[in-house]
């Protein structure tokens, strides 16, 4: 399980519960940052400057690394491509159509306005059509969370994002859909998180004083869910994770009680994680070329591919691809 996480598909982090059970959670985030919104901080929230001039976010710069990935460009064509083979080019006037920053997006542009899924409106920005452009972000964040210096888990708050990374190979009942469902159960049950507004001094303080402690909290779940998976039998995965629950509870209590002492009102919340794709570098032969080019044709596929391609040393050994926290639909209890 990797310490630090990935914000996408956005810029700026939302001013609410979920970032800032993010930030409790894992020891860094980040979020992907234009190099020009660093030059004009201005065209950014007020609270996610904040965040970036205290150190809470870490700004990745696309431009800075899609250079590292090979087959960058080859592996999210040859995706798109295959989902035109099975549904043409929405090419009405009143299309959704998302916004991507071009440094972002690589040699890729040329190639979804060639295709009818996007246009350019300016040196800095690409409208693009609203299911590719959520393809391409949840693309872009697996590529940039393997990148060594990065090693980062991409999480999102919202499922409409998360879903595409949700690798369809993997059974139910597989390890991999184990380890969600049981991280679900758990952290449900185990994860405080502030109700109210937090400001970021106060939350920088937090940090300081008992990282560690959340730090080994993150550890201890991981650890659990990933000895529990192996357990075949359904009613031995439960009876484990009520164990696991109970044993938990001093710790659990300890931490909501220095919570409570810092933010006021504490209240339980999950970071429900998405099926573990368990994206390795030996899963494809490269050899074996009915396999490899079958797996492109699922965004799982086509960014393992890609990662695969990272020039330099890498990385990726057995790195869940992404998570998801807590969708934005159940922040209402939050």
């Amino acid at each position: 399980m990797r310490s630090n996480a990935l914000f996408f598909p956005y810029i700026a982090l939302p001013n609410e519960a979920w970032t800032v059970k993010s930030l409790l959670y894992w020891d860094k985030l980040s979020s992907i940052v234009p190099l020009d919104y660093l030059d004009r901080p201005e065209q950014m929230s007020g609270f996610m400057r904040e965040l970036l001039m205290e150190g809470l976010v870490e700004p990745i710069m696309p431009g800075q690394y899609i250079h590292r990935i090979a087959r960058f460009d080859e592996s999210f064509i040859q995706l798109v491509e295959h989902r035109l083979q099975r549904r043409p080019p929405t090419t009405r006037p009143n299309s959704p159509m998302s916004r991507i920053h071009a440094e972002k997006l690589g040699a890729i542009p040329d190639f979804l306005v060639a295709s009818g899924l996007a246009r350019q409106v300016d040196w800095n920005w690409y409208d693009v059509e609203s299911a590719t452009a959520n393809l391409f972000m949840a693309y872009l964040a697996a590529c940039l969370g393997a990148i060594p210096e990065v090693d980062a888990a991409p999480v999102t708050n919202q499922v409409a994002f998360a879903r595409y990374l949700q690798p369809r190979l993997w059974q139910v009942g597989r390890h991999p859909a184990r380890r969600q469902e049981i991280r679900g159960v758990v952290l449900d049950n185990l994860l405080p998180a502030p109700t109210g507004p937090v400001d970021v001094t106060t939350l920088i303080r937090f940090k300081r004083q008992h990282g560690s402690r959340l730090q080994r909290f993150r550890t201890i779940v991981e650890a659990h869910c990933t000895k529990t998976a192996l357990l075949p039998d359904a009613t031995d995965r439960a009876e484990a994770n009520e164990a696991f629950l109970q044993d938990c509870e001093q710790r659990i209590d300890e931490i909501k009680e220095s919570m409570q002492r810092t933010f006021g009102q504490v209240a339980l919340g999950s970071l429900a994680p998405l099926f573990g794709a368990g994206l390795t570098a030996y899963a494809t032969d490269p050899g074996n070329t009915a396999a490899y080019a079958g797996s492109a044709l699922t965004l799982a596929g086509a960014a393992y591919m890609a990662i695969a391609s990272i020039q330099g040393p890498r990385a990726i050994r057995n790195h869940p691809l992404a998570y998801i926290a807590h969708a934005r639909q159940a922040l209402g209890d939050a």
